[in-house]
């Protein structure tokens, strides 16, 4: 495991997963159910994803597909999202609840830009699962690594503030290639978009995504007691 790329807003982290944890998480995708959802940017053109049930951790543990156990994925992601706090913030103060969804998205598919605003959202992570990609095959996750325009500045169009957030940016978006077992860190709020997967490619783009925000209602006792739970089982081996 290593951290490849820093910027302001985000981290990239390659060979993630240890091979059994990564073998474990693959099995879990590939016995999940998905359902074919539209994209809610540019539903005309940016293709159909696949998407499968969540997870979530919240301050009374873990819940969703609770018959598979706790992947030791889990436990490592939530490892490292603690340790970044530039980008999260401190668990338990500003953060207590972590959703994990499985994602494919097949060649043709896209996801425009957009930002990850709301429902008390501090972050992100994505973890990339197949097993090979040629860098020909496209599906880069794009990144704006610059902070979001002042809310006055927002226009009542969600579309029309991301391009024009971009078009007029002074930075140029970070393409970052989705290579198997890479973990990408965002901070919410930053403008991001799945570049389209080429048709030509031999594989569908597969991920473990997921959200990390505070949740509301439960304590901060015992949110941070279940979130170290759930992360005080043996770390893998970087």
């Amino acid at each position: 495991m290593q951290i490849t790329q820093r910027g302001s807003r985000f981290v990239i982290i390659d060979d993630f997963l240890d091979e059994a944890p990564l073998a474990e998480i693959r099995k879990l995708m590939e016995r999940s159910a998905f359902n074919e959802v539209d994209s809610v940017i540019y539903p005309e053109t940016d293709g159909q994803a696949y998407r499968s049930r969540g997870s979530y951790l919240k301050g009374d543990g873990l819940d969703g597909e609770g018959e598979t156990g706790r992947p030791k994925a889990y436990e490592k992601i939530l490892k490292m999202v603690a340790t970044e706090t530039e980008i999260f913030g401190r668990i338990g103060d500003d953060w207590d609840r972590a959703g994990f969804t499985f994602w494919r998205y097949p060649a043709g598919s896209r996801l425009s830009w957009h930002n990850d605003v709301g429902g008390g959202r501090v972050g992100e992570f994505i973890v990339f699962l197949h097993d090979t990609w040629r860098a020909s095959w496209g599906g880069e996750l794009m990144i704006l690594d610059e902070n979001p325009p002042p809310s006055g500045d927002k226009t009542d169009n969600f579309i029309a503030q991301m391009e024009s957030q971009v078009r007029h940016s002074n930075t140029s978006p970070v393409a970052i290639m989705p290579r198997p077992n890479r973990l990408v860190l965002v901070k919410a709020g930053t403008a991001h978009q799945i570049n389209r997967v080429d048709p030509t490619a031999g594989v569908t783009r597969c991920t473990l995504t997921g959200f990390i925000s505070k949740q509301q209602g439960a304590t901060e006792t015992e949110a941070r007691n279940a979130l170290l739970r759930l992360m005080s089982g043996p770390a893998d081996a970087a």
